[in-house]
């Protein structure tokens, strides 16, 4: 299955979630709250970072990418691909308060369209096959009965199978591009 597809369907299923369960999610418009902290993506999500990259407002776009040097320069960004564990929950811990290079000062997705596929689905719950992993948003399914909560859970088997090599994340997708594109 090519990735895109992955991608729409991440956000079919979080469509048909908010059809038949809006009650339990609290995601809208301006609604930032999982974009605050550096997360994992995939490899697969640079070239769709890519293209958003390359459809934005030249102004924009070296906003975004001068606020992404900025967060790997002051961050003491590892090299996911190459650290510890210990050092990986280190590093996240430690920018749990960084605001995403894409968020706009109004809580908005400046790459909505061309966001990674965790941005797609991070306010529900999560499944591996059979097993209920749990919620990952305080905001969503705080009062749903268990079997609701399992109904909506993003399967990760969904996905592609990520390898460490394969782990970035946003700002450091986005230095990455704009030095290959020479922006």
């Amino acid at each position: 299955m090519s990735y895109k597809r992955i991608l729409k369907r991440a956000d079919a299923f979080f469509r048909t979630v908010l059809e038949t369960q809006p009650q339990n999610l609290q995601c809208g418009r301006g609604c930032s709250l999982c974009c605050y902290g550096l997360f994992e993506i995939g490899s697969g999500d640079i070239p769709v970072l890519a293209e958003g990259l390359t459809k934005m407002h030249p102004a924009r776009r070296k906003m975004v990418i001068g606020r992404a040097r900025e967060i790997v320069e002051t961050s003491a960004h590892p090299a996911l691909r190459e650290c510890s564990p210990i050092a990986k929950e280190k590093f996240f811990n430690r920018t749990a308060s960084t605001p995403c290079p894409n968020l706009s000062e109004a809580g908005e997705c400046l790459m909505y369209e061309h966001r990674p596929l965790v941005c797609r689905t991070f306010g529900l719950p999560l499944r591996n096959g059979e097993k209920y992993i749990g919620d990952i948003c305080e905001l969503n399914f705080t009062e749903a009965p268990q079997s609701e909560k399992e109904g909506a859970a993003w399967n990760l088997q969904w996905e592609d199978e990520l390898g460490v090599e394969d782990e970035y994340t946003i700002p450091e997708a986005i230095v990455l591009i704009a030095r290959m594109r020479g922006w």
